[in-house]
């Protein structure tokens, strides 16, 4: 693969993963499965950003409708808020 083609990939791979977190955040899909995809992806692109890695912690304890230690829609839908200004920034 050369730079272009990997610059292609990371590229296609930040789209899907705004999309995925749009998604999340309009309600359309709050599944447990698209909160670790999104967590995943977040933590393949920014793992060594703290700010991201607390946002990656929240989605490993997200489970709709919460629970003792649990997040839930409203809270990761808060926090992914935040983090789909910062990426559409980027």
């Amino acid at each position: 693969m050369n730079r272009f083609e990997a610059h292609e990939t990371a590229r296609a791979r930040r789209v899907e993963l705004i999309a995925r977190i749009e998604r999340f955040v309009d309600g359309s899909d709050t599944s447990q499965a698209s909160a670790a995809l999104i967590e995943s992806g977040l933590d393949d692109a920014f793992p060594d950003n703290e700010r991201i890695s607390e946002t990656v912690l929240m989605l490993a304890s997200y489970r709709p409708g919460g629970g003792a230690s649990l997040h839930d829609e409203a809270a990761m839908r808060a926090e992914l808020v935040q983090v789909l200004a910062r990426l559409r920034q980027a």
